[in-house]
């Protein structure tokens, strides 16, 4: 896979992680998150790959994941109470 392609995929995820939980159109909106920390998230989650935790290709479980170390190293919650998630933060250390 070339480097343009490479871009492309992840600037398609940083999209579809936004989609999801941006705090003014988000589906789940996370309050306070910024472009900046999906980014920084999606980076540490790539690096964080082993061989029984690996990327997706940018599926819904990669979603959640960075998801999950957005939350975490942000202290970001959501901006609705009414919805909640069981976090799944051991693999993430």
């Amino acid at each position: 896979m070339d480097i343009e392609k490479i871009v492309n995929k992840l600037c398609d995820f940083v999209s579809y992680v936004d989609g999801f939980y941006n705090e003014k159109t988000g589906i789940y909106p996370i309050k306070g998150l910024t472009n900046k920390m999906i980014l920084d998230a999606t980076q540490k989650y790539i690096t964080s790959q082993t061989e029984s935790y690996t990327w997706g290709d940018g599926d819904s479980l990669d979603r959640e994941r960075v998801r999950e170390i957005i939350i975490k190293d942000n202290n970001l919650g959501w901006l609705s109470e009414t919805y909640t998630h069981k976090s799944d933060l051991n693999k993430l250390k």
